[in-house]
């Protein structure tokens, strides 16, 4: 097996006859004597999803499903750095890859998934690469991604500037801040409650809790009983119907039901054609092969093909063969 090592930025391959993990970490040790012990191996699987190889057991997974070549990067534990004020600070997003809070330098966002983000450093091993994602790494850049992309993410695919609703409430109250809460838009996706969270777990919400709470238990209380009268609108229509259009609506429900069983029996027709066909032509081809192998005329060719059709060509060669 060949295994590519990961590290820094750089590639060394190793070939092992019989790959363990105890002769991989030792070939690491050699081309990295002052690399901290306390690293682990992973490799990306087939779906891109970063597997790591703890044990002998996984490595030997991989070797049972006879892997050629692995790519094996070795993730160390990386001590926090402190923040500088050129690179832009995502408080309220987790790297999908190292699972680093916060993110620190430029965010890459998945424009596909909902909340699924990645720092420049995992961005670089190619993970999620079956999407495109959008750098955002300055003020200018994010300014950009809001009006490109809002109306697919809403609210919540922009870095929020602070604590608290966006709301009507009292401005004496502190209930007026931007980027977590209510927005108009509801929620989205497991990115809107991992910031409604953090809000909570903030100090300085404690102050303003009551309010929040109140607030919130009248706005969904006014939902709620803007559905149940939209049910009861549904429901007073429905029945006011005149039992003319019911009946209308019942013979189209059956025209539809009979056209689609009309469908699915041509469908199963066709297809039962095309395999009485297939099975024909196998039967033609085992009878041009019996007589180039056997000799015989197409006729006994043929008897023995139908009376045997359950065999296999070998097995009617032999019985043939014996029968001679």
């Amino acid at each position: 097996m060949k295994i590519k090592v990961v590290h820094d930025n750089e590639i060394h391959l190793l070939k092992l006859q019989n790959p363990t993990l105890q002769a991989i970490r030792e070939h690491i040790q050699k081309i990295y004597p002052n690399i901290d012990s306390n690293y682990t191996l992973a490799y990306n699987d087939s779906e891109n999803d970063q597997i790591t190889l703890s044990c002998q057991e996984d490595l030997q997974v991989l070797v049972d499903e006879g892997i050629q070549t692995i790519k094996v990067f070795v993730v160390t534990a990386q001590k926090p750095k402190p923040v500088t004020q050129d690179k832009m600070v995502h408080k309220h997003h987790t790297c999908d890859g190292c699972q680093n809070h916060p993110i620190v330098g430029p965010r890459f966002k998945c424009l596909e998934c909902p909340d699924y983000d990645l720092c420049e450093g995992c961005q670089a091993k190619d993970l999620h690469n079956h999407h495109k994602f959008f750098k955002i790494s300055t003020e200018e850049e994010l300014e950009q991604f809001r009006k490109e992309h809002w109306g697919k993410f809403g609210h919540w695919g922009q870095r929020p500037h602070g604590h608290g609703f966006h709301g009507h409430g009292p401005h004496g109250q502190g209930f007026h801040g931007h980027g977590h809460g209510f927005h108009g838009h509801g929620f989205q996706g497991n990115e809107a409650f991992k910031q409604f969270k953090e809000l909570f777990q903030d100090p300085a919400f404690k102050d303003i809790k009551q309010t929040v709470f109140s607030l919130a238990k009248d706005v969904f209380g006014a939902v709620k009983t803007e559905i149940e009268k939209h049910k009861n609108s549904q429901q007073q229509q429905q029945q006011e119907k005149p039992e003319e259009d019911l009946y209308e609506d019942e013979k189209l429900e059956t025209q539809q039901e009979t056209q689609q069983e009309t469908q699915q029996e041509k469908q199963q027709e066709c297809t039962t054609q095309q395999t009485d066909c297939k099975a024909q032509e196998e039967i033609e081809e085992k009878i041009k092969n019996l007589i180039s192998i056997v000799q015989c005329d197409e006729k006994q060719a043929r008897e023995y093909v139908e009376c045997f059709k359950d065999l296999s060509l070998d097995e009617i060669v032999d019985i043939m063969l014996e029968k001679q």
